[in-house]
């Protein structure tokens, strides 16, 4: 019998955290706010821990705790592009998320950061497939 669904490869731009549960909390709030923006979701970049800022501009800024992901569906796997999307969580701690917020635009893989790095990385070592149930 196939699978009612197809796994989802996860790649890491953090380091992968040591604590496997924590690892699978993140992967949830990732996979949920993917979910609530593009269901044809192939791909997503874990971009950090739970966080309380936002860039606006230049700068940093309070916000409510979320995660930062950035995706790919099928056709932006083609394409080359990806879109970041805010998962915002009960807490630090607490990673159900509540709602799901996406960038304003979709971005070419090769964007460069504001640390001078690619937002979206290729050829990272930490690939998983994983589909929480």
């Amino acid at each position: 019998m196939a699978p009612k669904f197809k796994p989802i490869t996860y790649v890491w731009k953090m380091p992968r955290p040591k604590n496997q549960e924590w690892a699978e909390e993140l992967m949830r709030a990732a996979y949920d706010t993917a979910m609530r923006i593009d269901r044809d979701t192939k791909v997503i970049l874990i971009r950090s821990d739970p966080h309380t800022t936002t860039r606006a501009g230049k700068h940093y800024v309070g916000d409510d705790p979320h995660v930062t992901i950035s995706c790919k569906s099928s056709h932006q796997i083609l394409d080359g592009t990806h879109q970041t999307i805010h998962g915002y969580t009960r807490s630090l701690k607490n990673l159900e998320v509540l709602r799901a917020e996406p960038s304003d635009y979709v971005n070419p893989d090769d964007t460069i950061d504001n640390k001078g790095k690619l937002v979206w990385p290729g050829g990272l070592p930490e690939e998983e497939q994983w589909h929480p149930l």
